[in-house]
């Protein structure tokens, strides 16, 4: 090691403590803040654990052509991003204001007809529980597409449900 080098070790390490110090009173005034000063106080990466309970939005189709559905069939999710998000576009204009079926019907609509090929279409939108222990149990069945994810839904609350030739129906 050259004696410059070996000097600015010597004095780098000091200045290193001293900084240290000199920012121990911020750390207090952040401390609402998460008190994270990266890298010098309680960084945290990846620490937020999940909930074992969380709750999905689906689209649940019922009937087809008039004909009922012989099991829950839920359209979305779907193997297709865009579908989840215009799922979630939905849910968040309905929160927000009062045009959920304007919504529904120029979001929802045209997905449905491309998927399923029909324009008589009644379906629902579902709030439903997830619990992640039993996705954890089934993670193996998850990987190779034995089960899909709606197996694990639990449907709670409806937000809604439509018909695309009549419109909301409750």
């Amino acid at each position: 090691m050259t004696r410059s080098r070996y000097r600015l070790i010597r004095r780098l390490i000091p200045a290193v403590i001293a900084l240290y110090v000199v920012m121990l009173p911020l750390n207090s005034v952040l401390e609402e803040d998460h008190g994270e000063i990266f890298p010098f106080f309680s960084w945290r990466l990846f620490s937020r654990i999940p909930d074992w309970q969380t709750t999905e939005y689906g689209l649940l189709l019922h009937s087809i052509d008039g004909a009922p559905l012989d099991r829950e069939y839920y359209l979305i999710p779907s193997d297709d991003v865009r579908d989840w998000k215009a799922l979630r576009s939905v849910v968040k204009d309905c929160r927000i204001d009062d045009n959920c079926d304007g919504a529904v019907a120029s979001i929802l609509y045209p997905i449905l007809f491309d998927v399923v090929g029909t324009t008589n279409l009644e379906f629902s939108i579902v709030k439903a529980r997830v619990d992640l222990h039993d996705i954890q149990d089934h993670i193996d069945d998850l990987a190779v597409q034995a089960v899909s994810k709606t197996s694990f839904f639990r449907p709670g609350t409806t937000l809604g449900r439509w018909n695309t030739q009549v419109g909301r129906l409750q």
